[in-house]
């Protein structure tokens, strides 16, 4: 949902380099919405927009929308 902080995750393993399910979930719809809006099919393509995903939330951003935006900057 657009503006609304349900898919947001606090970042437990952001200093430990696990990644909790709820936040694969989360990751994992990010890169998918994003590629398909930008009509991203090549698999290289793809994990290039996965290692933005990482190291964005790595930086604690995790809400899928603001995800979709930092991404949409770093474009």
């Amino acid at each position: 949902m657009r503006g609304s902080n349900r898919n947001a995750v606090p970042p437990k393993s952001a200093g430990c380099g696990i990644v909790e399910p709820a936040e694969v979930n989360i990751l994992a719809k990010t890169v998918s919405d994003y590629c398909s809006s930008h009509k991203i099919e090549r698999k290289d393509e793809r994990e290039n927009v996965a290692v933005k995903v990482m190291s964005l939330f790595g930086r604690g951003v995790t809400d899928a929308d603001q995800l979709l935006e930092e991404l949409e900057k770093v474009r």
